[in-house]
């Protein structure tokens, strides 16, 4: 049991007091958000929203659904449905069409969404996690590719080689950037996650841009391994939440209210962590306990250069995370993706966050916390470690 209460204690310490963030939010609990719960006042409320295992940007999407605890905080009687979701582009038309009225979408996906407001009007109003590469932005090599010495190396072999992302991403938009600052030309073909990760393990393609949790399951499994991070390249990787226009004007304590369920859900991820990772194993059978841990907050090969902290816990839209976004509207306007040359004045909104950020007493103009990326995996395989022993 001793080793168990070192790790927790361990933990804290890398996501406590020591953050860059203003303190009064990191030093903030789990505990003591939860004890602020109250119900919203209003008629009850459906929210039809989506939750996301393809990457750790958003795991607190799987605390949400899981532990309900949303129901401290919305309008009494209210329902969520939730809609399993592998990529962003189905986020998006289910918000377009109102099968969705809030969504959690990629930082890519989400600009595209807030440019379809002639069908319908949707805003990002939260940015709920960012990291400096480490949930995005990941190059991983074929197991039988040359040892590197760094991570320069690694995507100077690319040159004139296969490599795979999915269409659209914040994989595509951190690859490429990686790729124009190197020099490198590349074939670069494009599909879903789980496709690239099966090409890899058939050595189809040579290497892949991809996010986690599905690189840490590539290299556990043997099918790759770790080769570059972005976070050299002076870039980033982020989650948001978008709500539809029509359902904040007629739920705005609604949507307040589940903006704070959110918060209180990020505090648990950070408090928490043993039950983040069992609540997220429920949805990933296949995935084992070690390298679910490892993808949300492990240390990669020192050979990659990723930076130290592995989460940004935001949900503000603070500067940095919304600079992020300009940049990402930037890549995707190049692209002929988006056509506006900047955000609707609307596409970006923050004053619902802000609002229960101030109702949280928390500081509206910093994130939450920041997690640091670490070698004390509390588990071996499946089994949870306890005084040495599985």
């Amino acid at each position: 049991m001793k080793s168990h209460i070192r790790f927790i204690a361990a933990c804290s310490i890398i996501v406590g007091v020591g953050s860059i963030h203003a303190a009064d939010n990191a030093a903030a609990t789990w505990k003591s958000i939860s004890a602020k719960a109250a119900n919203a006042t209003g008629p009850a409320v459906t929210i039809r929203t989506n939750y996301w295992l393809a990457w750790t940007g958003a795991w607190d999407t799987v605390v949400l659904k899981e532990t309900k605890l949303w129901e401290k905080w919305l309008p009494k009687g209210s329902t969520v449905d939730w809609k399993r979701n592998l990529q962003g582009p189905p986020v998006i038309t289910d918000l377009v069409a109102n099968k969705q009225n809030v969504g959690y979408i990629g930082d890519n996906p989400s600009i595209v969404a807030t440019t379809k407001r002639d069908l319908a009007p949707v805003s990002i109003v939260a940015v709920n996690e960012m990291s400096p590469g480490r949930m995005c932005g990941l190059m991983m090599v074929r197991s039988d590719a040359p040892q590197f010495k760094d991570h320069r190396e690694a995507i100077k072999w690319l040159d004139g080689k296969t490599v795979r992302c999915p269409r659209g991403s914040c994989a595509d938009r951190l690859g490429q950037h990686m790729l124009k600052k190197e020099g490198v030309k590349v074939t670069w073909q494009q599909m879903q996650g789980e496709v690239i990760v099966t090409s890899l393990q058939a050595k189809r393609i040579d290497a892949a841009f991809l996010y986690e949790p599905h690189v840490a399951k590539a290299v556990a499994d043997g099918h790759g391994r770790y080769a570059a991070s972005v976070a050299p390249y002076g870039e980033e990787d982020a989650n948001t939440v978008l709500m539809r226009k029509d359902f904040i004007e007629a739920n705005r304590a609604a949507a307040v209210a589940w903006l704070k369920a959110n918060i209180e859900a990020l505090y648990f991820i950070r408090d928490n962590p043993v039950e983040t990772i069992n609540l997220v194993k429920r949805e990933l059978p296949d995935y084992s306990r070690e390298t679910l841990w490892h993808a949300i907050c492990g240390k990669p090969p020192a050979a990659i250069s990723a930076a130290p902290i592995g989460l940004y816990a935001e949900m503000s839209i603070t500067g940095r995370a919304r600079a992020m976004l300009e940049r990402g509207h930037a890549f995707l306007r190049e692209l002929k993706i988006v056509q506006e040359a900047t955000f609707h004045p609307e596409g970006i909104r923050d004053d619902l966050v802000k609002q229960a950020f101030r109702e949280l007493g928390l500081d509206p103009s910093k994130g939450l916390f920041e997690i640091a990326t670490s070698d004390a995996n509390p588990f071996k395989g499946d089994h949870l470690i306890v005084g040495g022993k599985k």
